[in-house]
Protein backbone atom coordinates (compact mmCIF):
# COMPACT_ATOMS: atom_id res chain seq x y z
CA UNK A 1 0.00 0.00 0.00
CA UNK A 2 1.44 3.34 -1.07
CA UNK A 3 1.78 6.53 1.04
CA UNK A 4 -1.32 8.13 -0.50
CA UNK A 5 -3.45 5.06 0.27
CA UNK A 6 -2.09 4.95 3.82
CA UNK A 7 -2.98 8.62 4.30
CA UNK A 8 -6.52 8.06 2.95
CA UNK A 9 -7.01 5.07 5.27
CA UNK A 10 -5.83 7.08 8.26
CA UNK A 11 -8.25 9.92 7.45
CA UNK A 12 -11.10 7.43 7.06
CA UNK A 13 -10.37 5.89 10.45
CA UNK A 14 -10.09 9.31 12.09
CA UNK A 15 -13.19 10.91 10.53
CA UNK A 16 -15.47 7.95 9.92
CA UNK A 17 -15.50 6.33 13.34
CA UNK A 18 -16.77 8.42 16.26
CA UNK A 19 -14.67 8.34 19.42
CA UNK A 20 -16.23 6.97 22.64
CA UNK A 21 -16.36 10.52 24.03
CA UNK A 22 -18.12 11.77 20.88
CA UNK A 23 -20.65 8.90 21.07
CA UNK A 24 -21.38 9.74 24.71
CA UNK A 25 -21.88 13.43 23.84
CA UNK A 26 -24.27 12.51 21.03
CA UNK A 27 -26.30 10.26 23.33
CA UNK A 28 -26.53 13.11 25.84
CA UNK A 29 -27.78 15.46 23.09
CA UNK A 30 -30.43 12.93 22.05
CA UNK A 31 -31.51 12.49 25.66
CA UNK A 32 -31.64 16.24 26.33
CA UNK A 33 -33.74 16.90 23.23
CA UNK A 34 -36.11 14.04 24.10
CA UNK A 35 -36.49 15.41 27.65
CA UNK A 36 -37.13 18.91 26.31
CA UNK A 37 -39.79 17.56 23.94
CA UNK A 38 -41.49 15.65 26.78
CA UNK A 39 -41.50 18.72 29.03
CA UNK A 40 -42.94 20.87 26.23
CA UNK A 41 -45.70 18.29 25.76
CA UNK A 42 -46.43 18.44 29.48
CA UNK A 43 -46.79 22.24 29.21
CA UNK A 44 -49.42 21.81 26.50
CA UNK A 45 -47.37 22.98 23.54
CA UNK A 46 -48.69 20.14 21.36
CA UNK A 47 -51.95 22.10 21.34
CA UNK A 48 -50.56 25.64 21.33
CA UNK A 49 -48.10 24.97 18.49
CA UNK A 50 -49.09 21.63 16.92
CA UNK A 51 -47.16 21.99 13.66
CA UNK A 52 -43.95 22.94 15.46
CA UNK A 53 -44.32 20.02 17.88
CA UNK A 54 -45.14 17.59 15.05
CA UNK A 55 -41.99 18.70 13.21
CA UNK A 56 -39.96 18.36 16.42
CA UNK A 57 -41.29 14.83 16.94
CA UNK A 58 -40.53 13.89 13.33
CA UNK A 59 -36.95 15.21 13.43
CA UNK A 60 -36.28 13.71 16.85
CA UNK A 61 -37.59 10.37 15.61
CA UNK A 62 -35.31 10.57 12.57
CA UNK A 63 -32.29 11.30 14.76
CA UNK A 64 -33.09 8.41 17.11
CA UNK A 65 -33.62 5.99 14.21
CA UNK A 66 -30.38 7.12 12.50
CA UNK A 67 -28.50 6.69 15.79
CA UNK A 68 -29.96 3.22 16.37
CA UNK A 69 -28.72 1.95 13.01
CA UNK A 70 -25.29 3.56 13.41
CA UNK A 71 -25.84 6.31 10.88
CA UNK A 72 -23.72 9.34 10.11
CA UNK A 73 -23.18 11.74 12.99
CA UNK A 74 -23.70 14.84 10.82
CA UNK A 75 -27.12 13.54 9.74
CA UNK A 76 -28.11 12.85 13.34
CA UNK A 77 -26.98 16.28 14.49
CA UNK A 78 -28.78 17.94 11.56
CA UNK A 79 -32.06 16.27 12.59
CA UNK A 80 -31.44 17.25 16.21
CA UNK A 81 -30.84 20.90 15.25
CA UNK A 82 -34.08 20.93 13.29
CA UNK A 83 -35.92 19.37 16.25
CA UNK A 84 -34.46 21.99 18.61
CA UNK A 85 -35.42 24.80 16.22
CA UNK A 86 -38.99 23.47 16.09
CA UNK A 87 -39.11 23.29 19.89
CA UNK A 88 -37.77 26.84 20.16
CA UNK A 89 -40.52 27.98 17.79
CA UNK A 90 -43.15 26.21 19.89
CA UNK A 91 -41.77 27.65 23.14
CA UNK A 92 -41.78 31.15 21.64
CA UNK A 93 -45.55 30.81 21.20
CA UNK A 94 -46.20 29.50 24.72
CA UNK A 95 -46.90 32.85 26.38
CA UNK A 96 -49.37 34.14 23.78
CA UNK A 97 -50.88 30.67 23.45
CA UNK A 98 -51.52 30.39 27.18
CA UNK A 99 -53.22 33.79 27.10
CA UNK A 100 -55.45 32.94 24.14
CA UNK A 101 -56.17 29.37 25.28
CA UNK A 102 -56.25 29.91 29.05
CA UNK A 103 -59.87 28.84 29.41
CA UNK A 104 -59.52 25.94 26.95
CA UNK A 105 -56.39 24.60 28.66
CA UNK A 106 -58.02 24.81 32.09
CA UNK A 107 -61.11 23.02 30.79
CA UNK A 108 -58.89 20.39 29.17
CA UNK A 109 -57.16 19.73 32.48
CA UNK A 110 -60.53 19.25 34.18
CA UNK A 111 -61.64 16.90 31.39
CA UNK A 112 -58.46 14.86 31.76
CA UNK A 113 -59.00 14.66 35.52
CA UNK A 114 -62.46 13.20 34.79
CA UNK A 115 -60.78 10.70 32.39
CA UNK A 116 -62.77 12.03 29.45
CA UNK A 117 -60.54 10.19 26.92
CA UNK A 118 -62.01 6.96 28.31
CA UNK A 119 -65.50 7.87 29.51
CA UNK A 120 -66.36 10.42 26.81
CA UNK A 121 -64.05 9.51 23.94
CA UNK A 122 -66.17 10.98 21.14
CA UNK A 123 -66.62 14.35 22.86
CA UNK A 124 -62.92 14.35 23.82
CA UNK A 125 -61.81 13.75 20.21
CA UNK A 126 -63.93 16.65 18.94
CA UNK A 127 -62.52 18.99 21.60
CA UNK A 128 -58.93 17.93 20.84
CA UNK A 129 -59.45 18.58 17.14
CA UNK A 130 -60.82 22.07 17.85
CA UNK A 131 -57.90 22.83 20.21
CA UNK A 132 -55.36 21.84 17.55
CA UNK A 133 -57.18 24.08 15.08
CA UNK A 134 -56.74 26.89 17.60
CA UNK A 135 -53.02 26.15 17.86
CA UNK A 136 -52.59 26.27 14.09
CA UNK A 137 -54.26 29.70 14.03
CA UNK A 138 -51.81 30.84 16.73
CA UNK A 139 -48.92 29.59 14.61
CA UNK A 140 -50.35 31.52 11.64
CA UNK A 141 -50.52 34.71 13.75
CA UNK A 142 -54.31 34.91 13.40
CA UNK A 143 -55.26 35.84 16.96
CA UNK A 144 -58.90 36.68 16.26
CA UNK A 145 -59.63 33.25 14.77
CA UNK A 146 -57.55 31.63 17.49
CA UNK A 147 -59.54 33.38 20.23
CA UNK A 148 -62.86 32.29 18.67
CA UNK A 149 -61.77 28.68 18.24
CA UNK A 150 -60.33 28.60 21.76
CA UNK A 151 -63.75 29.57 23.17
CA UNK A 152 -65.33 26.76 21.14
CA UNK A 153 -62.68 24.29 22.37
CA UNK A 154 -63.30 25.33 25.98
CA UNK A 155 -67.02 24.64 25.58
CA UNK A 156 -66.30 21.25 23.96
CA UNK A 157 -63.89 20.26 26.75
CA UNK A 158 -66.52 21.20 29.34
CA UNK A 159 -69.06 19.04 27.53
CA UNK A 160 -66.57 16.16 27.46
CA UNK A 161 -65.87 16.56 31.17
CA UNK A 162 -69.57 16.71 31.96
CA UNK A 163 -70.29 13.58 29.94
CA UNK A 164 -67.33 11.78 31.51
CA UNK A 165 -68.58 12.57 35.00
CA UNK A 166 -72.06 11.34 34.09
CA UNK A 167 -70.73 8.16 32.53
CA UNK A 168 -68.19 7.35 35.22
CA UNK A 169 -69.08 8.68 38.65
CA UNK A 170 -72.86 8.99 38.39
CA UNK A 171 -73.07 5.71 36.51
CA UNK A 172 -71.25 3.87 39.29
CA UNK A 173 -73.44 5.45 41.96
CA UNK A 174 -76.61 4.44 40.10
CA UNK A 175 -75.36 0.88 39.70
CA UNK A 176 -74.68 0.69 43.43
CA UNK A 177 -78.17 2.02 44.13
CA UNK A 178 -79.66 -0.85 42.16
CA UNK A 179 -77.57 -3.27 44.21
CA UNK A 180 -78.79 -1.62 47.42
CA UNK A 181 -82.43 -1.96 46.32
CA UNK A 182 -81.89 -5.64 45.48
CA UNK A 183 -80.61 -6.06 49.03
CA UNK A 184 -83.88 -4.39 50.24
CA UNK A 185 -82.10 -1.40 51.70
CA UNK A 186 -85.37 0.54 51.46
CA UNK A 187 -86.67 -1.75 54.21
CA UNK A 188 -83.58 -2.50 56.30
CA UNK A 189 -81.51 0.70 55.87
CA UNK A 190 -84.00 3.44 54.88
CA UNK A 191 -82.12 6.33 56.52
CA UNK A 192 -78.78 5.45 54.90
CA UNK A 193 -80.51 4.90 51.56
CA UNK A 194 -82.25 8.28 51.85
CA UNK A 195 -78.92 10.00 52.59
CA UNK A 196 -77.40 8.38 49.51
CA UNK A 197 -80.38 9.37 47.33
CA UNK A 198 -80.10 12.96 48.52
CA UNK A 199 -76.39 13.07 47.66
CA UNK A 200 -77.01 11.58 44.21
CA UNK A 201 -79.81 14.07 43.55
CA UNK A 202 -77.54 16.96 44.52
CA UNK A 203 -74.81 15.61 42.24
CA UNK A 204 -77.19 15.28 39.31
CA UNK A 205 -78.63 18.74 39.94
CA UNK A 206 -75.20 20.38 40.16
CA UNK A 207 -74.28 18.91 36.80
CA UNK A 208 -77.30 20.57 35.26
CA UNK A 209 -77.07 23.89 37.09
CA UNK A 210 -73.31 24.48 37.06
CA UNK A 211 -71.68 22.63 34.16
CA UNK A 212 -68.61 24.79 34.48
CA UNK A 213 -67.71 23.18 37.80
CA UNK A 214 -68.56 19.47 37.49
CA UNK A 215 -65.85 18.38 39.94
CA UNK A 216 -68.26 19.16 42.78
CA UNK A 217 -70.74 16.72 41.29
CA UNK A 218 -68.06 14.05 41.20
CA UNK A 219 -67.34 14.48 44.90
CA UNK A 220 -71.06 14.29 45.77
CA UNK A 221 -71.56 11.21 43.59
CA UNK A 222 -68.57 9.53 45.22
CA UNK A 223 -70.08 10.13 48.65
CA UNK A 224 -73.41 8.78 47.37
CA UNK A 225 -71.66 5.63 46.11
CA UNK A 226 -70.11 5.06 49.53
CA UNK A 227 -73.50 5.53 51.18
CA UNK A 228 -75.12 3.00 48.82
CA UNK A 229 -72.43 0.48 49.68
CA UNK A 230 -73.06 1.18 53.35
CA UNK A 231 -76.81 0.72 52.91
CA UNK A 232 -76.24 -2.59 51.10
CA UNK A 233 -74.00 -3.83 53.89
CA UNK A 234 -76.51 -2.84 56.59
CA UNK A 235 -79.37 -4.44 54.67
CA UNK A 236 -77.47 -7.69 54.21
CA UNK A 237 -76.61 -7.82 57.90
CA UNK A 238 -80.18 -6.96 58.96
CA UNK A 239 -81.55 -9.65 56.65
CA UNK A 240 -79.18 -12.20 58.17
CA UNK A 241 -80.43 -11.24 61.63
CA UNK A 242 -84.05 -11.48 60.44
CA UNK A 243 -83.48 -14.96 59.07
CA UNK A 244 -81.63 -15.84 62.29
CA UNK A 245 -78.43 -16.65 60.47
CA UNK A 246 -76.72 -14.19 62.81
CA UNK A 247 -77.90 -13.27 66.29
CA UNK A 248 -78.26 -9.62 67.29
CA UNK A 249 -75.98 -10.27 70.24
CA UNK A 250 -73.32 -11.63 67.87
CA UNK A 251 -73.42 -8.46 65.76
CA UNK A 252 -73.06 -6.25 68.82
CA UNK A 253 -70.22 -8.31 70.27
CA UNK A 254 -68.33 -8.25 66.97
CA UNK A 255 -68.54 -4.47 66.96
CA UNK A 256 -67.33 -4.40 70.56
CA UNK A 257 -64.43 -6.72 69.70
CA UNK A 258 -63.34 -4.44 66.87
CA UNK A 259 -63.51 -1.43 69.18
CA UNK A 260 -61.54 -3.35 71.82
CA UNK A 261 -58.84 -4.20 69.25
CA UNK A 262 -58.41 -0.52 68.44
CA UNK A 263 -58.33 0.37 72.12
CA UNK A 264 -55.75 -2.36 72.66
CA UNK A 265 -53.35 -0.52 70.39
CA UNK A 266 -53.36 2.20 73.05
CA UNK A 267 -53.07 -0.37 75.89
CA UNK A 268 -56.61 0.34 77.00
CA UNK A 269 -59.03 -2.23 78.39
CA UNK A 270 -62.46 -0.72 77.70
CA UNK A 271 -65.67 -1.74 79.43
CA UNK A 272 -68.88 -2.17 77.41
CA UNK A 273 -71.16 -2.37 80.43
CA UNK A 274 -72.84 0.87 79.37
CA UNK A 275 -72.46 0.44 75.62
CA UNK A 276 -69.67 1.37 73.23
CA UNK A 277 -69.64 5.13 73.71
CA UNK A 278 -67.42 5.17 76.86
CA UNK A 279 -64.87 2.95 75.05
CA UNK A 280 -64.90 5.24 72.02
CA UNK A 281 -64.34 8.22 74.29
CA UNK A 282 -61.27 6.51 75.77
CA UNK A 283 -59.81 5.95 72.31
CA UNK A 284 -60.51 9.56 71.31
CA UNK A 285 -58.73 10.82 74.41
CA UNK A 286 -55.73 8.58 73.68
CA UNK A 287 -55.51 9.89 70.12
CA UNK A 288 -55.64 13.50 71.30
CA UNK A 289 -52.85 12.75 73.77
CA UNK A 290 -50.71 11.28 71.00
CA UNK A 291 -51.32 14.34 68.83
CA UNK A 292 -50.23 16.65 71.65
CA UNK A 293 -47.16 14.49 72.25
CA UNK A 294 -46.25 14.67 68.56
CA UNK A 295 -46.46 18.46 68.64
CA UNK A 296 -44.11 18.52 71.62
CA UNK A 297 -41.68 16.18 69.87
CA UNK A 298 -41.71 18.32 66.73
CA UNK A 299 -40.93 21.42 68.78
CA UNK A 300 -38.11 19.55 70.55
CA UNK A 301 -36.77 18.33 67.21
CA UNK A 302 -36.68 21.90 65.89
CA UNK A 303 -34.63 22.95 68.93
CA UNK A 304 -32.27 20.02 68.41
CA UNK A 305 -31.78 20.97 64.75
CA UNK A 306 -30.79 24.49 65.82
CA UNK A 307 -28.28 23.00 68.27
CA UNK A 308 -26.94 20.66 65.59
CA UNK A 309 -26.47 23.54 63.17
CA UNK A 310 -24.56 25.42 65.87
CA UNK A 311 -22.35 22.39 66.54
CA UNK A 312 -21.77 21.95 62.83
CA UNK A 313 -20.72 25.59 62.57
CA UNK A 314 -18.28 25.11 65.46
CA UNK A 315 -16.97 21.93 63.90
CA UNK A 316 -16.43 23.68 60.57
CA UNK A 317 -14.46 26.43 62.31
CA UNK A 318 -12.23 23.92 64.11
CA UNK A 319 -11.62 21.96 60.91
CA UNK A 320 -10.68 25.17 59.08
CA UNK A 321 -8.11 26.00 61.79
CA UNK A 322 -6.67 22.49 61.60
CA UNK A 323 -6.47 22.72 57.80
CA UNK A 324 -4.34 25.89 58.06
CA UNK A 325 -1.89 24.11 60.37
CA UNK A 326 -1.68 20.78 58.56
CA UNK A 327 -3.00 21.48 55.08
CA UNK A 328 -1.76 18.39 53.27
CA UNK A 329 -2.63 15.88 56.01
CA UNK A 330 -6.00 17.48 56.72
CA UNK A 331 -6.97 17.43 53.02
CA UNK A 332 -6.19 13.74 52.69
CA UNK A 333 -7.99 12.95 55.94
CA UNK A 334 -11.05 15.00 54.91
CA UNK A 335 -11.29 13.19 51.58
CA UNK A 336 -11.09 9.81 53.31
CA UNK A 337 -13.76 10.79 55.81
CA UNK A 338 -15.98 12.14 53.02
CA UNK A 339 -15.70 8.91 51.09
CA UNK A 340 -16.40 6.83 54.20
CA UNK A 341 -19.42 8.99 55.08
CA UNK A 342 -20.78 8.64 51.55
CA UNK A 343 -20.39 4.88 51.66
CA UNK A 344 -21.93 4.68 55.12
CA UNK A 345 -24.79 6.94 54.07
CA UNK A 346 -25.50 4.72 51.07
CA UNK A 347 -25.49 1.64 53.29
CA UNK A 348 -27.91 3.32 55.70
CA UNK A 349 -30.23 4.36 52.86
CA UNK A 350 -30.24 0.84 51.42
CA UNK A 351 -31.01 -0.57 54.88
CA UNK A 352 -34.08 1.67 55.22
CA UNK A 353 -36.06 -0.25 52.58
CA UNK A 354 -36.84 -3.90 52.11
CA UNK A 355 -36.78 -5.31 48.53
CA UNK A 356 -40.58 -5.06 48.22
CA UNK A 357 -40.59 -1.37 49.17
CA UNK A 358 -37.86 0.17 47.04
CA UNK A 359 -34.94 -0.41 44.72
CA UNK A 360 -31.86 1.83 45.04
CA UNK A 361 -30.07 2.63 41.77
CA UNK A 362 -26.66 4.31 41.94
CA UNK A 363 -25.57 6.38 38.95
CA UNK A 364 -23.09 9.13 38.16
CA UNK A 365 -23.90 12.05 40.48
CA UNK A 366 -27.39 10.68 41.16
CA UNK A 367 -29.25 8.16 43.30
CA UNK A 368 -32.63 6.87 42.19
CA UNK A 369 -35.07 5.49 44.77
CA UNK A 370 -37.59 3.40 42.87
CA UNK A 371 -40.64 3.15 45.15
CA UNK A 372 -41.87 -0.32 44.21
CA UNK A 373 -44.17 -0.47 47.22
CA UNK A 374 -45.97 2.84 46.53
CA UNK A 375 -49.20 2.16 44.66
CA UNK A 376 -52.28 4.21 43.80
CA UNK A 377 -55.87 3.27 43.18
CA UNK A 378 -56.76 3.05 39.49
CA UNK A 379 -56.94 6.54 37.95
CA UNK A 380 -56.25 8.17 41.36
CA UNK A 381 -53.45 10.43 42.57
CA UNK A 382 -54.43 10.15 46.27
CA UNK A 383 -51.76 8.76 48.58
CA UNK A 384 -53.14 5.93 50.68
CA UNK A 385 -52.62 5.88 54.47
CA UNK A 386 -50.96 2.46 54.26
CA UNK A 387 -48.13 4.06 52.24
CA UNK A 388 -47.33 6.73 54.85
CA UNK A 389 -44.65 4.55 56.50
CA UNK A 390 -42.88 4.03 53.15
CA UNK A 391 -42.90 7.79 52.47
CA UNK A 392 -41.50 8.37 55.98
CA UNK A 393 -38.55 6.16 55.00
CA UNK A 394 -38.19 8.20 51.82
CA UNK A 395 -37.96 11.35 53.94
CA UNK A 396 -35.17 9.73 56.00
CA UNK A 397 -33.30 8.94 52.79
CA UNK A 398 -33.68 12.55 51.57
CA UNK A 399 -32.37 13.87 54.88
CA UNK A 400 -29.24 11.76 54.37
CA UNK A 401 -28.38 13.92 51.32
CA UNK A 402 -29.17 17.50 52.42
CA UNK A 403 -27.42 19.05 49.40
CA UNK A 404 -29.20 16.97 46.77
CA UNK A 405 -31.75 18.42 44.34
CA UNK A 406 -34.79 16.15 44.15
CA UNK A 407 -36.88 15.17 41.12
CA UNK A 408 -40.07 13.12 41.64
CA UNK A 409 -40.79 11.23 38.42
CA UNK A 410 -44.20 9.70 37.68
CA UNK A 411 -44.46 6.79 35.26
CA UNK A 412 -47.33 4.61 33.98
CA UNK A 413 -47.72 1.55 31.81
CA UNK A 414 -48.94 1.78 28.21
CA UNK A 415 -52.56 0.94 29.00
CA UNK A 416 -55.08 3.68 28.15
CA UNK A 417 -54.75 7.13 26.57
CA UNK A 418 -51.24 8.60 26.29
CA UNK A 419 -52.33 12.13 27.28
CA UNK A 420 -54.28 10.83 30.27
CA UNK A 421 -51.35 8.67 31.37
CA UNK A 422 -48.96 11.63 31.19
CA UNK A 423 -51.34 13.85 33.16
CA UNK A 424 -52.01 11.08 35.71
CA UNK A 425 -48.28 10.40 36.17
CA UNK A 426 -47.67 14.13 36.71
CA UNK A 427 -50.49 14.39 39.29
CA UNK A 428 -49.09 11.40 41.18
CA UNK A 429 -45.58 12.87 41.12
CA UNK A 430 -46.99 16.19 42.41
CA UNK A 431 -48.87 14.33 45.18
CA UNK A 432 -45.60 12.74 46.41
CA UNK A 433 -43.83 16.12 46.17
CA UNK A 434 -46.54 17.93 48.15
CA UNK A 435 -46.65 15.17 50.79
CA UNK A 436 -42.86 15.38 51.18
CA UNK A 437 -42.93 19.19 51.51
CA UNK A 438 -45.75 18.97 54.07
CA UNK A 439 -43.74 16.60 56.24
CA UNK A 440 -40.21 18.00 55.88
CA UNK A 441 -38.59 21.33 56.60
CA UNK A 442 -37.17 22.04 53.15
CA UNK A 443 -37.37 24.65 50.40
CA UNK A 444 -40.01 24.06 47.74
CA UNK A 445 -37.40 25.08 45.13
CA UNK A 446 -35.32 22.06 46.02
CA UNK A 447 -37.85 19.48 44.84
CA UNK A 448 -39.69 19.34 41.54
CA UNK A 449 -42.00 16.84 39.85
CA UNK A 450 -42.44 15.63 36.30
CA UNK A 451 -44.78 13.14 34.64
CA UNK A 452 -43.41 10.92 31.89
CA UNK A 453 -46.52 8.81 31.41
CA UNK A 454 -45.74 5.66 29.47
CA UNK A 455 -42.68 7.09 27.65
CA UNK A 456 -39.98 5.52 29.89
CA UNK A 457 -40.78 1.85 30.52
CA UNK A 458 -38.30 -0.31 32.45
CA UNK A 459 -40.02 -3.57 31.54
CA UNK A 460 -42.24 -4.97 28.82
CA UNK A 461 -45.86 -3.78 28.72
CA UNK A 462 -46.93 -7.13 27.27
CA UNK A 463 -47.24 -8.83 30.69
CA UNK A 464 -49.05 -7.89 33.90
CA UNK A 465 -45.76 -8.17 35.81
CA UNK A 466 -44.00 -5.85 33.37
CA UNK A 467 -46.84 -3.28 33.46
CA UNK A 468 -46.76 -3.35 37.27
CA UNK A 469 -43.04 -2.45 37.20
CA UNK A 470 -43.69 0.36 34.73
CA UNK A 471 -46.38 1.92 37.01
CA UNK A 472 -43.99 3.54 39.45
CA UNK A 473 -42.69 6.63 41.21
CA UNK A 474 -38.94 7.25 40.91
CA UNK A 475 -37.37 9.77 43.30
CA UNK A 476 -34.05 11.01 41.88
CA UNK A 477 -31.52 12.63 44.21
CA UNK A 478 -29.23 14.74 42.00
CA UNK A 479 -25.88 15.05 43.76
CA UNK A 480 -23.29 17.76 43.20
CA UNK A 481 -20.16 16.28 41.58
CA UNK A 482 -17.31 15.89 44.04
Amino acid sequence: MGPAAMTALALTLLLGSPSPASAQTLEAELRDTANRYTEDQTRGLSLIAPRHMERAADRLGRAQAEHSRGGRIENIRKSLREAEEALEGAEALQEIGEVLMRGALAARGDALAANAPHFASAEWSVAEKKARETGRKIEDGNQNDARRRAAEAEMLYREAELQAVRNSVLGEARRLREAAMEARADRYAPETLAEADALLSRADASLGLDPGQPSGAGELAGRAADSYRHATWIAALADSVRRREVATETVIRRYEEETAEIAGLFRLEPSFAEGSRPAAAQVEAAIRSLQEDRQRLEASLADREVQIRGLQASSDSLEASLARLEEREATISAELRKRERSEETLREVRALFNPEEAEILIGVDRITIRLLGLTFDSGSDKIRPEDYSLLTKLQQAIRAFPEAEIVVEGHTDSQGNDEFNRALSLRRAIAVREYTLANMAMSADRIRSIGYGESRPIATNDTAQGRARNRRIDVVLELSPE
